[in-house]
């Protein structure tokens, strides 16, 4: 039977559409339909919760601080992505290592628990800490970074629904100023040179 070329075009046509928009979910920092916010105009103070108390971007001031935007019945970005940083941690020198902090913050409060954040943060790095707000206060955070996520209604799923987000690492450097964002297809090699340079002009600095 003869293929119908019209057809096959559409069909093509339409899988590159879907991938594109895959690849703009993952590692977009605006929503559709929005104006894309130069670096400069975004990041900034923010205080949160971890299981052992309010974490501020403030007590960090002298730290390099990556931040990854996520959430725990994330099934494989988020854990991948947390492989990458912990990847890279581990090929930090260890002065910069010293002066290095990440954050993995959820952007599902109402599922994610400051016990399992905290499991889930410790299993990739010692000095990454799980950490989430109310509703209000991520609203507030992904705006103030450019964050892309939205809840996903899943009605024939257990989870009932589950959270489409960007995905990219936000670097902070030692004045609390973000400085870079990094897609989730980053390698730990180019994400641990990225936090080397980050740190070096914080050296240079003083």
């Amino acid at each position: 039977m003869t293929k119908n070329p019209t057809k096959m075009v559409l069909l093509i046509g339409a899988l590159f559409l879907a991938t594109l928009m895959g690849c703009y979910v993952y590692n977009t920092t605006t929503p559709v339909g929005e104006n894309v916010k130069p670096l400069k105009d975004l990041g900034g103070p923010f205080e949160l919760n971890s299981l052992n108390g309010t974490v501020s971007l403030d007590q960090y001031k002298g730290n390099i601080v990556v931040l990854y935007f996520g959430f725990l019945n994330c099934a494989e970005v988020c854990p991948s992505s947390m492989g990458v940083l912990s990847a890279a941690l581990s090929r930090l020198s260890p002065q910069t290592y010293d002066h290095v902090r990440g954050l993995f913050i959820s952007v599902d409060p109402e599922r994610d628990d400051l016990v399992s954040l905290n499991q889930f943060a410790k299993y990739f790095d010692d000095h990454v800490v799980g950490v989430t707000g109310t509703q209000q206060q991520i609203d507030a955070l992904t705006k103030q970074y450019g964050v892309y996520f939205d809840i996903v209604d899943m009605e024939s799923s257990e989870l009932s629904y589950t959270v489409d987000h960007s995905s990219r690492f936000y670097i902070i450097d030692e004045a609390g100023t973000l400085v870079g964002a990094m897609s989730h297809n980053t390698t730990p090699t180019e994400l641990a040179a990225g936090i080397e340079r980050v740190y070096a002009k914080s050296i240079a600095k003083q």
